[in-house]
């Protein structure tokens, strides 16, 4: 249980490092592909569609020290949270160091040993704090929600945000 809750701590903590350390922003010009929101991977219509929740529209945030957005739907106890980490949006020293969303991912699941996946959501996935992760093409996509974790919304939600990051490439 230790171990569980010290890879708990490392994985926010290493965000919130990366997110510190001033380095310049790549713009999209500059990256490879365009910038995808992770709006567009679940809408506020699919949230509800997929959870039952009249969600608001999506609260973001980012860091671009390691190409993340993340797009939050909110209402009251409820959530669905959708990270997607991307080349587009990594800033040049991140990307200089050989840094991935890949790299990010794999890392992240090691650290997680032994932890579940679902099958048939993108090219590889496992479920760990904060929720589902998921690896498509090189983009790392993360699915929270504040619903007591339901394994099936999350697979339901994971095969729809797959579904719509393959439309938008």
């Amino acid at each position: 249980m230790k171990r569980f809750w010290l890879c708990v701590m490392v994985l926010l903590a290493v965000p919130v490092f990366l997110v510190s350390c001033e380095s310049k922003k790549m713009t999209p010009e500059e990256g490879s592909a365009k910038i995808i929101e992770p709006a567009m991977l679940l809408s506020k219509d699919e949230a509800k569609a997929l959870t039952g929740v009249d969600f608001g529209e999506c609260q973001t945030e980012e860091r671009s020290v390691v190409g993340q957005k993340l797009c939050v739907y909110d209402k009251g106890t409820s959530f669905l949270q959708v990270g997607l980490s991307q080349v587009a949006f990594m800033n040049k020293k991140t990307l200089d160091s050989g840094s991935t969303p890949e790299s990010i991912y794999k890392t992240t699941k090691e650290a997680f040993t032994g932890a579940a996946s679902i099958d048939g959501v993108g090219d590889d996935n496992f479920l760990a704090p904060p929720g589902l992760h998921i690896l498509r093409n090189g983009y790392y996509i993360t699915i929270s929600l504040g619903m007591a974790g339901d394994k099936e919304k999350l697979k339901a939600a994971g095969l729809k945000a797959v579904e719509n990051l393959d439309k938008l490439k």
